[in-house]
């Protein structure tokens, strides 16, 4: 039996339509109201900090078992702002900023989409026009159109591999001569949007770049969004090995110039959660409810093909947990960052297992792969060199594969416990607006190194 209280805010909530039961529900909110009773006395600050008590921990659960040197995490629900940080930016010691400047990787391909859903809104394209026709350099393309590429309803095939090669013409090359194995089934890939970023760069006489910051970060006036990192700000990035180098943790990115379409920008969490509500609000993204309408192909993944959406079976389908509201998506990176956003709610999750140093990646390596031997699988090449031309000179760098590293499991864990906390505080804004209505804003930050 629950309280009136937490009986009104559930009634409240179910009307955004989660997954979860009432029961389920419950069964988190009801503790938080109990917490709050028995601390009356603390401050809003301290209620807060009992209520991400839980995340603090698994956050440094995470870091200890997979050798992860730091993470970031935010939470924004209506006018509660909560900040987590701690361990290492690098494997060098030292602290993890509050401004770290993190790897994307794959959540750059909702950038890119909402570049090219603007340039739709614009007239410059439309979705039913073909490749080809907006952009003739692609030749074996066919009939496939703009709609194929931005639902991720093609399978493509290239004659060798783009992140092998040395220059950046022999590796666009590749993406140039590119054809169409399958369409009509999902197939998440970054081709596709490596090609709708040639195409826009064509049809603008843009850069990406400057794609970017017109559509983007200029609008929602980020100030820590770059897909060049200027080299006053090379310290502050992480999730990557080639962090000295102001260059991400991707072969195929870096061998097209070190962005494209589907990899390449750098982001502090709160520009990120900036981003997110920037997309709630309207205010960069025609036709918002693409990102977490349920698209034709896939029914744990939106219109815009690599916006992840609500499902039944919640994180077991999704990268969107059952707790959350039926208007809830998210973006992932392999670099083992998340982000998620609803009508009331924005969040991430940012971890940066690839800058860990080289020998403890390939420690880490031996360890993983005598473990999928003795399961009967094939062992993993985590830590890789690549090579491309830059003016004239020849430059190495290294891929730390993250997603071997940290599992996508645990990585499920604690987007959970995240979603859950994010619950616990929309219960704590419902608490606030019914009993103290002149609290418009809490900004909670927590250094935890």
């Amino acid at each position: 039996m629950v309280s009136n209280i937490v009986n009104d805010f559930l009634i409240d909530y179910l009307e955004k339509e989660p997954y979860a039961t009432y029961d389920e529900l419950a069964n988190i909110i009801a503790p938080i109201e109990l917490l709050v009773r028995k601390n009356k006395d603390k401050s809003l600050d301290e209620l807060i900090d009992l209520i991400i008590k839980d995340n603090i921990n698994e956050f440094e659960n995470i870091r200890q078992k997979y050798g992860v040197p730091g993470y970031t995490a935010n939470i924004k629900v209506n006018g509660i702002y909560v900040k987590l940080f701690g361990g290492n930016i690098n494997y060098l010691g030292e602290a993890m900023p509050n401004n770290a400047l993190f790897d994307i990787a794959s959540m750059t391909k909702f950038y890119t989409q909402i570049i090219a859903y603007n340039l739709i809104r614009e007239g410059l394209f439309k979705r039913e026009d073909k490749i080809i026709d907006l952009d003739p350099r692609f030749k074996n393309l066919g009939d496939l159109t703009v709609d194929d590429i931005l639902t991720f309803g093609t399978t493509f095939k290239t004659d060798g591999l783009a992140k092998n090669k040395r220059t950046i013409n022999e590796a666009l090359d590749v993406i140039l001569h590119a054809n169409v194995i399958e369409k009509g089934k999902w197939n998440y890939n970054d081709i596709g949007l490596i090609i709708m970023k040639e195409v826009m760069e064509t049809l603008t006489r843009l850069t990406y770049q400057e794609l970017v910051d017109k559509y983007i970060v200029y609008p929602l006036h980020l100030t820590d969004t770059h897909v060049i990192v200027p080299k006053t700000k090379f310290h502050l990035i992480t999730g990557t090995p080639n962090y000295k180098e102001g260059h991400i943790n991707d072969m195929t990115a870096n061998a097209l110039g070190g962005y494209s379409g589907h990899a390449g920008i750098f982001a502090t969490s709160d520009d990120v959660i900036r981003l997110l509500v920037g997309v709630r609000n309207k205010r960069i993204l025609p036709n918002k409810e693409d990102a977490y309408t349920p698209g034709k192909l896939n029914d744990a993944i939106g219109v815009m093909g690599n916006a992840y959406i609500s499902n039944p079976k919640g994180l077991e389908k999704s990268f969107v947990d059952k707790f959350e509201p039926r208007d809830t998506f998210a973006i992932a990176g392999s670099t083992r960052v998340n982000a998620a956003s609803s009508s009331d709610s924005a969040y991430t999750v940012m971890f940066n297992p690839g800058s860990m140093s080289k020998s403890e990646a390939k420690i880490r390596e031996e360890i993983i792969n005598n473990e999928r031997i003795n399961k009967g699988l094939k062992p993993v090449e985590i830590v890789k060199k690549f090579e491309f031309s830059r003016d004239g000179s020849l430059k190495e760098l290294t891929l730390i594969d993250s997603r071997f590293l940290v599992p996508v499991d645990p990585m499920a864990d604690v987007v959970s416990n995240v979603a859950k906390t994010t619950l616990k505080l929309r219960f704590l804004d419902f608490l606030i607006k019914k009993y103290d209505k002149s609290i418009n804003e809490i900004n909670i930050i927590r250094n935890n190194k």
